[in-house]
């Protein structure tokens, strides 16, 4: 068995190692977008949960009045985390392109000038 797989890395080892390595960087592409869009979630979960609490503890139209009041600061608060969330996945996706780009292009180069 173990000679049939250095035989095999001898024949098609210039193309395993590329395809591993990007391998590697599409699986942390992945977790890094899942961890993005995980930490959204739980932020925006968190602030529905303590908008909840703060809705069941309206009693009578003056805890309402607050309570409305309340979610103007909450809109705001939502639109800035929205702006933000969209501006890391922006940026999340600009940086896998350029390293994906780089990858390609050294993988490339090595198998079109292979010495």
């Amino acid at each position: 068995m173990n000679e049939k797989s250095v035989a095999f890395n001898a024949m098609y080892g210039s193309l395993v190692a590329p395809l591993t390595q990007v391998n590697r960087f599409m699986a942390s592409q992945l977790e890094q977008g899942v961890m993005l869009g995980l930490d959204s979630l739980r932020a925006y979960v968190d602030l529905g949960v303590a908008q909840v609490k703060v809705a069941l503890k309206v009693t009578d139209s003056h805890s309402l009045h607050e309570f409305a009041d309340s979610q103007f600061a909450v809109l705001s608060f939502v639109g800035h985390r929205v702006l933000d969330d969209n501006r890391a996945a922006s940026e999340w996706s600009k940086a896998g392109y350029c390293e994906a780009n780089r990858l390609m292009r050294k993988n490339l180069l090595s198998q079109l000038f292979k010495a």
